[in-house]
C-alpha cells in the first residue's frame, strides 16, 4: 500500500517515501491502520472470488509500495495468475522485488516505476487494486482522472478494489491518533499528523467516493472493510 500525490507528481519526492523510510514502511502501517493486514487478505479475497475459477488472469496494482498487499496470494491458489505493479518511488520498488522474490512471486509479478498514466498500453486487465492511494491525490477532478485511467485498462465486468481514507470525523481523528500515542509515538509528530489530516481534502463520504466511481464507469460498490476512517470497497467496471 502506498500513493500516488497528484496527477503530475510522484510520491517518491514525497517525505515518507524514499529509502530513509521504505525499509520500515510496513512495520510503521501496522501502527498506523490497525488491520492493514486484514485488509490485504480481504482485498485478496474480493478479486479471487469475482474471478473465481480463472486459471489466468492479470490484476493491476496502482501504488504497489513495498509489495505486502500481494503476498496473501501465497495462500489462495491461483499459481496461472500475473500480476502488475505501478509505484512511483524507487526505494518503495526495492523493497517490493527483494520481499516478491523470496515469496516466489517475483517471476509473476512486473514492476513498472512511474505513475499509471506512464505505464505502457497493453491487454486489458481482469482486475485492479488501489490501496492507500486516492485520499493522496490533490482534488476531486484529479481523482476522477486517477479512477478514469484505471478503467481504461480494464476488461468491461473487471472487479475494482479500492481503499482509501473517507470522512474527517474529529472523534475519530482522536481515536486515531490516541492509539497511536499508545504504541509511542511521540506526542510532537502526533502534532504534525493531526496538522496534516487537518489540511487533506478529504473524501467527505462514501456517497462522495460513490459518485466519483460513477464517473469512471465503477458499479456496485459493496464494503469490505473499516478501520476507523479508512475504508475498502469492491466494485465493477461496467463501460
Amino acid at each position: 500500500m502506498a500513493h500516488e500525490h497528484s496527477a503530475s507528481s510522484v510520491h517518491g519526492s514525497m517525505t515518507g517515501f524514499g529509502a530513509d523510510r521504505a525499509p520500515h514502511y510496513d512495520a510503521q502501517a501496522a501502527i498506523s491502520l490497525a488491520g492493514v493486514q486484514a485488509a490485504y487478505e480481504l482485498g485478496v479475497s474480493a478479486l479471487t472470488a469475482r474471478l473465481d475459477g480463472q486459471d489466468a488472469a492479470s490484476l493491476l496494482f496502482v501504488g504497489l509500495g513495498t509489495g505486502a498487499e500481494l503476498l496473501p496470494y501465497t495462500r489462495f491458489n491461483v499459481p496461472g495468475w500475473r500480476f502488475t505493479g505501478v509505484e512511483p518511488s524507487e526505494a518503495m520498488l526495492a523493497v517490493a522485488r527483494e520481499r516478491l522474490a523470496a515469496e516466489g512471486l517475483g517471476s509473476r509479478t512486473h514492476l513498472h516505476a512511474g505513475e499509471l498514466r506512464t505505464l505502457p498500453s497493453g491487454p486489458p486487465f481482469d482486475g485492479a487494486q488501489l490501496m492507500g492511494v486516492l485520499h493522496h491525490v490533490d482534488g476531486e477532478e484529479a481523482r476522477i482522472e486517477l479512477l478514469r485511467e484505471v478503467t481504461r485498462r480494464l476488461k468491461p465486468g473487471a472487479p475494482l478494489v479500492l481503499g482509501c481514507r473517507v470522512g474527517m470525523d474529529p472523534e475519530l481523528t482522536n481515536v486515531e491518533l490516541r492509539r497511536l500515542r499508545a504504541y509511542g509515538i511521540p506526542q510532537e509528530k502526533l502534532d504534525r499528523m493531526r496538522q496534516h489530516l487537518a489540511a487533506m481534502q478529504p473524501i467527505e463520504s462514501d456517497a462522495a467516493l460513490f459518485a466519483m466511481f460513477a464517473q469512471a464507469g465503477l458499479v456496485a460498490p459493496r464494503p469490505l472493510f473499516v478501520s476507523l476512517q479508512y475504508k475498502v470497497f469492491l466494485a465493477r467496471f461496467e463501460p
